[in-house]
């Protein structure tokens, strides 16, 4: 195969590296990093093919930008591995044509992401004047966003400021963890909203900086891990016998991106979103709330 191939197939979106999808040829390979060439690869232009079937809800929306919310399940952008039933792929039934084209022509109106079982809150560009004055606004931080977690036992301080750097793991390539001398900078604050008798707290994040995973990765490094989250799960929690089973094999990271602010690209305003908490976590809390009832 040629080289200017293999490009096309990086910047489609074709190649993955430890699971996460690039699309820069210029992307630095380390020792151990697992490449992943999707097997069938089609070899004319890539398409996005438009699905009414993918779930989402609008919470505003006009001439330049969508503010939806995703729920957990739904990977945001065509990729190795995930080809279609995304986001993009349902937006692309939803607004046509009318998306931003700054990024390659698999990710259409995405400025940001969150993880595929993370739910919540997303802005969406419909056209490349809006995405790139939202694009700045997260390249300088001043965009403003806030997650609500459910974690396994309680935070000590209960309240507080997170800053470290944040890099790939050494030890398993496909998770991300705090270093001491490498990376790039992550800072959370986090708010601890209630206790459920120290088996259980329910915390707000407000991410500062927006790194792969940052808050599991946060969260875990102190000693707490999000209910759900196996890949960063770091110890087995301390629970009532009649509730550990139930909370143990939640389904998913308990994360949901409820809070989103920023200013409109064209009219100067400040926007603000809220959504509430999706059903499961809803009944996750419904459920933590008989432990403290119980003891």
């Amino acid at each position: 195969m040629s080289r200017t191939k293999i490009q096309s197939w990086i910047k489609g979106g074709f190649v993955a590296v430890n699971s996460k999808e690039v699309f820069s040829p210029d992307f630095p390979l380390k020792s151990e990093d697992i490449v992943c060439v999707e097997e069938n690869i089609p070899s004319d232009k890539i398409e996005v093919r438009p699905d009414a079937q993918v779930p989402f809800e609008i919470l505003f929306e006009d001439d330049d930008l969508m503010v939806i919310n995703k729920p957990a399940g739904v990977v945001v952008h065509p990729g190795a591995g995930n080809r279609d039933h995304t986001l993009v792929n349902g937006l692309a039934h939803h607004c046509g044509e009318n998306l931003s084209t700054v990024n390659s022509e698999i990710r259409p109106g995405i400025v940001h992401r969150i993880d595929k079982d993370t739910s919540g809150i997303l802005v969406v560009a419909k056209n490349d004047f809006a995405h790139v004055h939202l694009a700045k606004q997260f390249e300088i931080h001043s965009i403003k966003r806030k997650y609500i977690c459910f974690l396994y036992s309680v935070l000590r301080p209960s309240n507080g400021k997170i800053e470290t750097l944040i890099s790939r793991s050494e030890k398993n390539r496909l998770k991300m963890s705090v270093s001491q001398s490498k990376g790039k900078k992550a800072v959370t604050i986090y708010k601890t909203i209630k206790n459920f008798s120290n088996c259980a707290s329910k915390v707000e994040c407000e991410l500062l900086t927006g790194r792969t995973h940052q808050i599991r990765v946060h969260m875990s490094n102190l000693g707490n891990s999000l209910i759900g989250d196996r890949t960063y799960k770091v110890k087995n929690y301390s629970l009532p016998k009649e509730f550990s089973k139930e909370i143990n094999e939640f389904p998913r990271q308990a994360l949901h991106a409820y809070f989103l602010e920023f200013i409109h690209p064209t009219n100067g305003k400040v926007m603000h979103f809220e959504c509430n908490l999706p059903n499961d976590m809803k009944n996750l809390e419904n459920l933590l709330n008989k432990i403290e009832k119980k003891i």
